[in-house]
């Protein structure tokens, strides 16, 4: 395998796209042990590109998408759905049968994919946490792509969370449960620190407390059923069971439940529109 030297730099990984996803991915190749100067990255501005080098030092940045995927073996796509088309415009003609294409495009399928570039494509769906090392990823395996491909592909979000491998059918229900979730999760935060002043804590203590309580809670879920907890803490006649109970009269599970599916349709719905867009704009360039 021959790589093209730009600059000194051996562009083995590419990352299009060194934002927030794009830049915590490229952290994780390197906590991988993959050396830093064998990863390179583009953006779109000068002050992106001031930023990225900043922020990864070792790593080339530029700002030609071509530049950095010309010889790569693994090239990440982190951009927004409607930059796609471009991208394709730029690089497509590079993306042959010896590169392995992960893309975390936020409703993008493999098909979609698939069709555009001669690439094995994998398609992951990051959430946020991965910027602090917790991130929950979930890894579907698109066309071309090996079980070597994908054991890489896990690999590499391994080192910044967990990863799931499922089936592609699944992913817009984990952008609901698992992509959406850290919002979830800090809206509770909130409505917990926001009722414990309610009830006459100070603020600093009501806010550290509800960040603990959710800690303390998800460990304890490791080894414990829901309702054995409920149990454990629930006395009959108690505190907690009045506040459950409270819950349940004002449908607190079905709320939740409705956030979820709610998140789920209009997943399903965004996919659909940036598919049709991305297909419509090339069908529009090959003419």
């Amino acid at each position: 395998m021959y790589y093209r030297v730009w600059g000194g730099f051996i562009a083995k990984y590419a990352i299009i796209g060194l934002g927030k996803i794009g830049t915590a991915i490229a952290k994780a190749l390197i906590k991988t042990g993959v050396k830093a100067c064998d990863i390179a990255g583009s953006v779109r501005s000068e002050h992106g590109l001031m930023r990225a080098k900043g922020e990864l030092p070792g790593i080339h940045v530029a700002l030609s998408n071509e530049e950095v995927v010309k010889d790569a073996e693994v090239i990440v796509l982190a951009v927004k759905p409607r930059q796609v088309v471009d991208v394709i415009n730029d690089v497509g003609k590079l993306l042959t049968e010896d590169k392995l294409m992960i893309s975390v495009v936020a409703g993008l399928s493999t098909r979609i994919l698939g069709n555009l570039t001669r690439a094995r494509v994998i398609r992951g769906m990051p959430n946020i946490a991965i910027l602090e090392g917790s991130g929950v990823t979930a890894v579907s395996r698109g066309p071309r792509a090996t079980d070597t491909d994908v054991e890489f592909t896990c690999s590499l979000f391994n080192a910044v969370g967990k990863c799931y491998i499922i089936n592609e059918e699944y992913l817009n229900a984990v952008t609901a449960l698992s992509g959406s979730g850290p919002a979830y999760v800090a809206m509770i935060v909130e409505a917990l620190w926001e009722a414990g002043i309610l009830v006459g804590l100070p603020s600093d203590l009501a806010w550290s407390l509800s960040i603990d309580v959710i800690e303390s809670g998800a460990r304890l879920l490791n080894s414990k059923k829901p309702w054995e907890i409920i149990s454990d803490v629930a006395t009959p006649g108690g505190v907690t069971i009045s506040g459950i109970k409270f819950a349940e009269e004002r449908g607190l599970k079905g709320l939740l439940m409705g956030m979820i599916e709610s998140a789920y349709r209009r997943s399903t719905d965004v996919q659909k529109i940036i598919e049709d867009t991305i297909e419509a704009n090339l069908s529009k360039l090959r003419k």
